[in-house]
């Protein structure tokens, strides 16, 4: 019997990221995709408490696919409370458009907060991510242009190996309640990339703005300074060298 999957995002049903996730999971579970009708990133575990959500189908592979007015904290919990017929074997978040690594960082993401959202109603849960390089990273998250050959060769491969890696997690009950695994790929990943286990850095908060000519504060992300790693490598150490990490996490 195939497993059941809940899929969700934060970068929206327009991300160019969403049709090969989707179609790599598609091949080896049943899976209902719920994902923002529009970009929620850096939003958290953010719900639309003094809004009324809206629920809409949408094309996509011919697949099971609706979006909502909301966050993707709201996303996976309307899902998982009134959308999903039965309760899928794992929620899975992504493939995001860029890094999410590092707390407390990690708690911005809307990424790793829709995962949070599944391993808090005791569902293994699963966030993906995929480093980009500049040029790459302003074409498909700011503009949300459809990914160039190169980039699409490594964005099927880091989706067909996430797939599969859920697929193993769950015949082998790799999470514990109340876990989660957050994953991250190189921007290079290759099926000859290295895949290891990491934990999140710990990075001192620094100055997430700075101020415009026009004297006002603009968000302008950068890492603070980061501790050494314990018992695993960091996530931002594995990526710098090129290694795509798994880190599991308890809520």
């Amino acid at each position: 019997m195939r497993p059941r999957l809940l899929i969700s995002n934060d970068d929206g049903f327009d991300s160019p990221f969403l049709p090969p996730f989707a179609a790599a999971f598609a091949k080896l579970a049943d899976i209902q995709i719920v994902v923002p009708a529009r970009e929620h990133s850096w939003i958290g575990r953010a719900y639309s408490r003094h809004a009324e959500l809206e629920i809409r189908k949408e094309e996509l592979l011919g697949l099971n696919c609706q979006t909502l007015s909301g966050t993707p904290g709201d996303c996976v919990n309307i899902a998982l409370a009134h959308l999903c017929k039965n309760p899928p074997d794992a929620v899975v978040s992504g493939l995001n458009i860029g890094q999410n690594v590092a707390m407390p960082l990690l708690w911005s993401s809307g990424t790793f907060s829709a995962a949070v959202e599944g391993a808090a109603w005791g569902i293994p849960a699963f966030a993906f991510s995929m480093r980009l390089d500049k040029m790459h990273y302003e074409s498909c998250r700011l503009r949300h242009s459809p990914a160039p050959p190169e980039l699409m060769s490594r964005l099927e491969c880091a989706s067909a190996h996430a797939a599969s890696l859920v697929m193993d997690f769950l015949e082998k009950k790799t999470l514990k309640e109340n876990e989660l695994a957050n994953v991250n790929y190189p921007s290079d990943f290759s099926e000859a990339s290295p895949f290891v286990r990491s934990e999140p850095a710990r990075a001192k908060l620094a100055s997430l703005y700075s101020k415009n000519e026009h004297g006002k504060y603009v968000f302008s992300y950068k890492m603070g300074e980061l501790s050494p790693s314990r018992e695993y490598p960091s996530d931002v150490e594995c990526l710098d060298r090129g290694f795509a990490c798994c880190s599991i996490i308890k809520i």
